[in-house]
């Protein structure tokens, strides 16, 4: 599926900071309808300057990125007859610099492009413009850009013009950056533009204040020294003092800061007893200006500890299911806090409150655990339902919180996809300990939108073998097996899930045993078949998807109901053949 990465670079070339040629080429995995996650790789590049000049404005600039799209997404796209892909593609990027980070938001614009007829990847371009920035002084030193997150927003168009069916037609992807790249896109210096022929010295921050930690743990903050002016700047000292000085503690790399440089100074706040704590970070240089800086500390210790409530996800949303259906979601509430968190309701509230059930173990949740509470939406209209699921407990400082939760019915009127499948594997009797051999197909027609299907299945006639006990003695028995289909098979794929449900008779038109090198009939007949029909329940193994695109495998159990009107010995082909218990397990693979 195409999508463009847009570059956090904000400097171009102006005045004697020269552009540079840069490139960097990331990989990430999106999220897409049908298909499921797929991954894209992006080469971006642009000019952007080493350096950058305090005060002068640079910018605005172009950046350029082509995006490698592979063969799986291209097919997707044409199986709901896709002939062009457009869109924009948002990145959330940082620029760094000693000051700390700021988030910039670059949107690029992806063309209508061409999605190739032959099989194969293939490349979308996108551009964008990034917006012009300017440095302060107090962010001289070295920054970093860096390439961030990604969100989709495409649509697809058939040869017509026309928007391609649901859910491909027009969607939104919010992709992920795979972990352990190199993200940074360029590294630049922030220079002051005027040369001051002394040391000058300065820190950041000015004051630090710990917050609340708990007596007997610790926090941590870091100041940073730096040297703004044009001569090296020589560090003679850093102290520690005031009314708490022992209730801190500092370690610090601060020897000698060259121009444009910095150093750090680390601080460790040791919590004890109950209430506020003071001193005081002094750091003597060679400034002639400034010779002696002092930093205020501070930090606040207090006994008790306290719990505190997090909620994911934020808000759930049931896409769309079949009118009269059920679709199950879980919330996780966790205590993030120290001390024990006391749930003291669960409740659902808004429009639509009464198509949406909870249940929950949620009580007590001790610190740094969890509970969950189980959503269920019933589509009871072909219409979108909302409600609020809200979360009351003792955390002081977010007593009650609200997840947003959605859901659509649907009425069977959206699009469809046919599909397919091959199907090979095996089946195990439980009473005999035997298995027989299954090949076959299933022809399915997908509803897009909602994710249900009918299908036709064909299971070819089959034959396996078993002992059985007669007379004394161990006999081989060969069963000759067919099915019946009784109606449609039907199921869901959702989230990669497929389940499937089917009932068919099964009949045993032949049983013979060898008997002294000769194949004896026992039982079997035209009329020889399972007094009701069978019902088989199957679904994705857990741990693993399904696609249309690649297929997957199904697991079952199931009930063999007796047989009837195989003969005089239909009674002893029940010892053997009826029963719980039994397994399918059955590879589907797309017929293209």
């Amino acid at each position: 599926m195409p999508a463009a990465i847009g570059a956090a670079a904000l400097m171009a070339a102006s005045g004697a900071a020269t552009a540079e040629p840069v490139s960097l080429t990331l990989e990430y995995t999106c999220p897409f309808p049908l298909i499921g996650d797929q991954p894209i790789v992006a080469e971006i590049s642009s000019d952007i300057p080493s350096e950058a000049t305090v005060g002068e404005a640079i910018g605005p600039f172009q950046i350029e990125a082509i995006t490698t799209v592979n063969e799986t997404s291209r097919t997707g796209l044409k199986l709901v007859g896709s002939a062009t892909i457009e869109g924009t593609a948002t990145s959330t990027n940082i620029i760094s610099t000693v000051t700390g980070d700021q988030e910039i938001v670059v949107p690029l614009t992806i063309p209508q492009s061409d999605i190739p007829d032959t099989s194969g990847s293939f490349t979308i371009p996108a551009s964008g413009e990034a917006p012009a920035q300017t440095f302060t002084t107090d962010q001289v030193g070295e920054g970093t850009i860096n390439v961030g997150g990604l969100v989709l927003e495409m649509t697809a168009r058939t040869a017509d013009g026309s928007i391609a069916p649901d859910p491909i037609g027009q969607f939104t992807a919010d992709c992920t950056q795979v972990a352990d790249q190199d993200t940074v896109l360029q590294t630049f210096q922030v220079v002051s533009g005027e040369t001051d022929p002394d040391p000058a010295i300065a820190v950041a921050p000015e004051e630090v204040d710990f917050g609340d930690v708990q007596s007997g743990l610790t926090g941590e903050q870091s100041v940073t020294v730096s040297n703004e002016g044009g001569a090296a700047l020589g560090i003679n000292g850093i102290t520690l003092g005031g009314a708490n000085a022992d209730a801190f503690m500092q370690t610090n790399n601060c020897t000698t800061v060259a121009p444009g440089e910095s150093c750090s100074v680390d601080l460790t706040y040791y919590a004890s007893g109950e209430g506020d704590q003071t001193a005081t970070l002094t750091i003597q240089s060679g400034d002639p200006d400034n010779p002696t800086v002092e930093i205020p500390l501070t930090g606040t210790s207090y006994m008790q500890a306290l719990p505190a409530i997090s909620v994911e996800p934020a808000s759930v949303d049931f896409g769309t299911i079949q009118v009269g259906t059920s679709s199950e979601k879980t919330v996780t509430v966790n205590n993030t806090g120290s001390a024990v968190l006391n749930v003291t309701a669960i409740s659902l509230g808004g429009a639509n409150a009464g198509d949406f059930m909870q249940t929950s173990d949620c009580a007590t949740v001790p610190a740094d655990q969890s509970c969950t509470v189980t959503v269920t939406y019933t589509a009871n209209t072909a219409a979108v339902s909302s409600a609020t699921l809200t979360i009351e407990s003792d955390d002081a400082e977010n007593p009650a919180v609200d997840v947003a939760l959605t859901g659509e019915g649907d009425d069977g009127s959206s699009g469809t996809v046919d599909f397919l499948l091959d199907l090979e594997g095996s089946t195990h009797i439980k009473a005999s300990d035997s298995s027989l051999p299954l090949t076959g197909s299933i022809d399915a027609v997908l509803n897009l939108a909602t994710g249900m299907y009918t299908a036709d299945l064909n299971i070819e006639p089959t034959q396996g073998s078993f002992r059985i006990l007669k007379l004394f003695k161990r006999l081989k028995a060969t069963a000759n097996v067919e099915f019946e289909p009784v109606d449609d098979t039907t199921g869901t794929l959702i989230d990669g899930t497929l389940t499937a449900k089917s009932t068919l008779y099964v009949h045993v038109p032949k049983v013979t045993v060898n008997l002294f090198g000769f194949q004896l009939p026992i039982g079997g007949g035209e009329e020889c078949r399972t007094v009701e029909p069978v019902t088989i329940d199957m679904q994705t193994p857990d741990g693993e998807t399904f696609a249309p695109l690649d297929g997957g495998n199904l697991t079952g159990t199931y009930a063999l109901p007796p047989l009837e009107h195989c003969g005089g010995l239909t009674d002893i082909l029940n010892l053997f053949l009826a029963g719980e218990g039994n397994t399918i397990d059955l590879a589907l693979t797309p017929n293209l």
